[in-house]
């Protein structure tokens, strides 16, 4: 098997971001590029680019770089990020070294805490106690790998609370 040749280290499985985020990790591309692109639930490219300063001819080296998904709007939407090689033949598309990261967008995030369940908290309570316009879905949505029913959380759990702008 082959050595994989790009690695995604942000955003992380699961993690929440907003309409601006960054894409960081290492590896080795094409001309030093590595590509990205957001797609929805359905599949749908919602955003794309590329990211200049990967490695080059088999060299690997660190990249990073903010990204944008302009003026497409959304709350608590289910992503999938996608981060690859360029594969100018079109026979592994969308290219080689994929990785899949699921994440959480809020397009007006203004970033978020993170919060310890204690007992007598509920989904409630916690929105209101510690978001900022962030409603009971807001924080489920930004919880689906933590949460399986929002009538069930437990202390000790560390929840993600979106604060939106």
């Amino acid at each position: 098997m082959a050595p994989r040749l790009i690695e995604v280290r942000q955003p992380k499985p699961n993690d929440v971001i907003g309409r601006d985020f960054t894409v960081a990790g290492f590896g080795t591309g094409f001309e030093a590029v590595v590509l990205w692109q957001l797609l929805d639930m359905n599949g749908q490219n919602v955003a794309q680019g590329n990211i200049q300063g990967a490695g080059s001819m088999g060299v690997i080296r660190d990249f990073g770089q903010a990204v944008s998904v302009g003026g497409y709007t959304a709350r608590a939407a289910h992503m999938t990020l996608q981060v690859f090689g360029d594969d100018p033949s079109g026979i592994h598309p969308p290219g080689p070294d994929l990785n899949i990261v699921p994440v959480t967008l809020f397009t007006d995030l203004d970033g978020f805490k993170l919060y310890e369940v204690k007992p007598g908290d509920n989904l409630t309570k916690i929105a209101l106690e510690q978001g900022q316009n962030t409603t009971v879905e807001d924080v489920f949505q930004a919880n689906r790998d933590r949460i399986s029913n929002p009538n069930l959380i437990f202390p000790g759990q560390i929840l993600r609370i979106p604060l939106i702008a």
